[in-house]
Parts: C-alpha cells; sequence; structure tokens
C-alpha cells in the first residue's frame, strides 16, 4: 500500500481503540453499528479492522457496511478563479490552478518536478499517478504557465516542484481558503477542496464532449464505473465551447447521436451531430458550424 494509505488506516485504527477493545471482534462491531459515522466511513474503518486483524496473525471477515452514494459538489469557474486570485501571492496558486486545469489528484500534483513540464509544448506528464491509476498527459494554460515559472526558476530540474507533503498542502490551503472567503464575503469558496476541482474539471470535460471514455482518460481511471458518477451531474453555467464531430456512415452517425449530440446538417455527404442543449433551437447549412453548449 501506499503510505498515505497506511497512514489513513492507521489513524484509523488508534480511534476505533479508543471506543473499543481492538481484540474484541464484536466489541469493534458494536461501536461500528451504534455509532453516528457514515456509511462511506463505516466501510472505511471495517477494512482498515480487517487488516489489522491480519497483520496481528488471526482471521476476521468484516462486517458488511453500506456506503451512502452522494454526487460531489460541483462550484461554478467564477468561485474557483475567486479562490485561486485569493492565492496569487502564494506559490499554492499555481498548484491549485495546475489542479483546475488538468484533474489530477493533489497527492499527484504534489509528485511533480520542473522536468515534468514541457512549457513550449504547454504540457504536463504524470508519470507517477495515485491509486493505481494510468500515467498521463494534460494541457495547461498560458495562465498556468506563467504561475509556474517563477517556481521553477527557483529549483533544480528534477526536485519537487511544492517540496512539501500532501497532507501539509492541504492543510496550508485549508487555512488560508477560509481567510481568503471571509475576506471575499464569499462562504461557498469553503466547499471547494483541491478534489472538488478534479470533480469540476471531469464535469465540464463531460457535458462539452459527451465522451466518457475521453473522461475517462482524463482522469486516468482504470475502469469506467468510476467515471460513470459524471453522467448523473447537472448542468452548470453555459461554456462558450464547441464541440463538433462529423460522421461519414450510419453507424457513426447513430453513435453519436446515442452520445447526446444532435443533427446539425449535411455537407459534402458527411452528417454532423454537434453537442447543444436540447431546449435550444438551430438551423445551419454547412456542417462544420459549431453549437455553443
Amino acid at each position: 500500500m501506499s503510505e498515505t494509505t497506511i497512514r489513513s488506516k492507521i489513524r484509523r485504527i488508534k480511534s476505533l481503540s479508543n471506543c473499543a477493545n481492538l481484540w474484541d471482534t464484536k466489541a469493534v462491531e458494536h461501536y461500528l453499528d451504534n455509532s453516528n459515522l457514515s456509511g462511506g466511513t463505516k466501510v472505511n474503518y471495517s477494512v482498515a479492522y480487517q487488516n489489522w486483524c491480519e497483520f496481528k496473525g488471526f482471521e476476521y471477515e468484516r462486517k458488511k457496511y453500506r456506503r451512502k452514494e452522494k454526487l460531489p459538489y460541483i462550484p461554478t469557474e467564477k468561485d474557483i478563479d475567486q479562490l485561486i486570485g485569493g492565492f496569487l501571492n502564494s506559490k499554492y496558486g499555481a498548484y491549485i490552478q495546475l489542479i483546475k486545469e488538468t484533474a489530477f489528484r493533489p497527492i499527484e500534483a504534489s509528485r511533480l518536478k520542473s522536468i515534468d513540464f514541457d512549457l513550449n509544448r504547454k504540457i504536463v506528464t504524470l508519470n507517477d499517478p495515485a491509486k493505481n491509476s494510468n500515467p498521463r498527459q494534460a494541457k495547461i494554460s498560458d495562465k498556468a504557465i506563467s504561475m509556474l515559472i517563477p517556481l521553477m526558476n527557483k529549483i533544480n530540474p528534477n526536485d519537487l516542484l511544492w517540496d512539501s507533503k500532501p497532507r501539509n498542502i492541504c492543510e496550508t490551503i485549508r487555512r488560508h481558503r477560509m481567510n481568503v472567503a471571509h475576506k471575499l464575503g464569499n462562504p461557498n469558496l469553503n466547499r471547494i477542496t483541491l478534489k472538488t476541482l478534479r470533480h469540476w474539471k471531469a464535469t465540464i470535460e463531460y457535458h462539452k464532449t459527451k465522451d466518457l471514455l475521453y473522461v475517462k482518460e482524463l482522469l486516468g481511471h482504470k475502469s469506467i464505473k468510476n467515471t460513470l458518477v459524471y453522467t448523473h451531474l447537472v448542468e452548470f453555467e453555459e461554456q462558450d465551447q464547441y464541440v463538433v464531430k462529423v460522421a461519414k456512415d450510419l453507424d457513426k452517425f447513430t453513435e453519436l447521436l446515442e452520445l447526446g449530440f444532435n443533427y446539425v446538417s449535411d455537407y459534402e455527404r458527411a452528417r454532423a451531430p454537434s453537442k447543444r442543449p436540447m431546449k435550444d433551437s438551430f438551423t445551419s447549412s454547412m456542417s462544420f458550424t459549431a453549437i455553443p453548449m
């Protein structure tokens, strides 16, 4: 297991030991059954306890708890940018901007080195992903590059860009976020976590493209089951971005319609479905005309 996973399991075991005798499995189950912990927390505690039992050399079949599925909170881009603006004088402004654009996990972003960035091509390469995810590349904006360059100028190419433990980075950002939210009078900023940025990016990309496989690759998921949650999230503020795909045969045309694209027009025997809200109306004579989302 990774170091962070082991540390989190140890914290759960220590917490359990304050509430029940770890050597008494029935006592541990009784505590979890009657506690006010959420279903997901009970699952995490029971898994950690099972690992502890195995470590101590005796078998224990953990009790099954139901994890209550919840849709993640998705902020507006305006709130995200407002939060980033509050970190302009901090090296963590670039950290937040990078996660917003790449959907990297916080621990993945903290592993990045200067050598992982190709500023000429505006690409960052993640070769050390977390949670057994796939390695991947992502495009970054001029804004992100301008925030990253001052950090890179201070370190060697093989040095970590943010030389702090992920947990310390998250705690520092959390404390400063509270100050920014209070100063700007926007309590919604306190709901934005680093994980929230990953959810936001995935949601926006899915609604722009309706391409679940693309979002799966963006997030580095091994299984598409982990990506399906983004099909259930609601539409957000309109984006000035366009997605057009052209079908040259009936099978491709049907496939795009099934993915949520809308038929726009024919052009030189090619059909062009385009992504747009169903409530909008549009007419066009050119297949390459794009429809705003």
